[in-house]
């Protein structure tokens, strides 16, 4: 394990997808995981479904019941499946799952980690509390929570710039590799002038934990739990958080471990600005702007547009939480589509959720990139040829 170790830290610095998650079952949390959701009026979703059609609770029905039909959901499960690393997909359009498919061993009930797809999910944590009061603005300076950093170099880095990885952070940053993530996060030394590039560090996302828990009064797991998974329906006392390995700090640039149930809740929030069966659970505009590309990065969210495929035209825009060795979270909101993606994964509830050498993330075997390997790393599916096929899963 310490060698799976080490080949993930790697990872983490070499590609733009790093970050860590996993297990089963049991969570990190105290119990009283109840929420109430923002105070905002709640919002129709924005999107072309019906009210005839649409549904929240992901009930299996035949595609032709939300407008598409069998082959076009063959064709994305049959691509997606080319992957030989994929554990579970689940396509979802106007809140019904239209398709989903297991690898062998695994079932609707197994769980997946999330890696970076994480980030997301605290991003949208940031967005609740700003509903809330607790944060002023993403215009706020974050030295304004995080006081070590006054009459720093980091005096000026505001909100927004960390949402959008524009604060100044290396992505060489090996925080993975670190017991006290949080401190290493907040002592991290600047590479560049914050909000001049953006630079996909697993460091700035870590900054969500100190940020949320000095303006909420919760533990970042805890306010994340209580006002943005359990008001969409997510049993929290199942989900997988993750510690770091001081056993104290949550992990918020990756790691949480659901079903894939749980994860297309989520992109199905996103889907439906924020909205959730007569609640607003997040702010409309907050959600709007989170998906707005700064080239082709929002608030924690992968834009893929022309800018992510290097200048290559895409018939539409999809937006996408993307995680280490192939966890995914796409979703269309103009056509109500959400689609989920994880990879095979090995971790048991009962080795706990903090982060050791020995306890940590598998899915670097399923991926064949753990450390002495001896074949070549298993290849996923283009991403790209998706694209259109998520497309013709649209209303005809």
């Amino acid at each position: 394990m310490q060698k799976i170790l080490l080949l993930v830290t790697m990872s983490l610095a070499a590609i733009a997808c790093g970050g860590g998650g996993g297990g089963s079952s049991a969570a990190q949390l105290p119990t009283n995981t109840t929420a109430t959701a923002a105070s905002n009026t709640a919002i129709a979703p924005t999107n072309n479904t019906t009210p005839a059609t649409q549904s929240w609770d992901l009930r299996r029905v035949s595609p032709s019941v939300a407008n598409t039909s069998q082959a076009n959901v063959n064709a994305v499960l049959d691509h997606i499946f080319t992957d030989q690393a994929v554990q579970s997909v689940l396509v979802s359009k106007y809140g019904l799952t239209i398709g989903e498919r297991y690898a062998t061993g695994y079932d609707k009930d197994s769980y997946g980690t999330s890696w970076s797809v994480a980030k997301s999910f605290y991003s949208a944590a940031i967005g609740v509390a700003i509903d809330e009061a607790l944060i002023g603005s993403v215009d706020d300076k974050v030295s304004d929570i995080i006081t070590e950093w006054q009459n720093t170099d980091k005096a000026d880095i505001t909100l927004k710039q960390v949402l959008q990885m524009r604060g100044g952070y290396s992505n060489r940053d090996n925080i993975f590799n670190t017991s006290d993530q949080t401190a290493h996060a907040i002592s991290f030394p600047l590479a560049s002038t914050p909000g001049t590039q953006f630079s996909y560090s697993n460091a700035n996302s870590q900054l969500f934990e100190p940020i949320l828990s000095r303006a909420t009064g919760l533990s970042a797991h805890q306010y994340l739990a209580n006002k943005v998974l359990a008001p969409i329906g997510i049993n929290t006392n199942s989900v997988g958080f993750w510690l770091d390995a001081t056993g104290t700090n949550p992990m918020t640039y990756c790691c949480l471990d659901m079903r894939p149930d749980d994860f297309a809740r989520f992109g199905l929030l996103f889907a439906r600005g924020g909205a959730w069966d007569g609640e607003q659970i997040i702010s409309p505009n907050y959600v709007s702007q989170s998906m707005i590309a700064n080239g082709a990065y929002g608030y924690q969210w992968w834009v893929l547009n022309s800018a992510y495929w290097n200048g290559r035209q895409v018939p539409i825009d999809i937006i996408a939480a993307l995680g280490l060795n192939g966890q995914k979270i796409y979703i269309w909101p103009e056509q109500d589509i959400v689609i989920v993606v994880l990879t095979k994964y090995t971790h048991s509830a009962n080795q706990g959720y903090v982060l050791s050498v020995t306890n940590l993330p598998n899915t670097c075997t399923a991926r064949n990139t753990c450390r002495g390997a001896q074949d070549s790393e298993v290849p996923s599916f283009d991403q790209y040829d998706l694209i259109s096929l998520i497309q013709a899963l649209g209303s005809n």
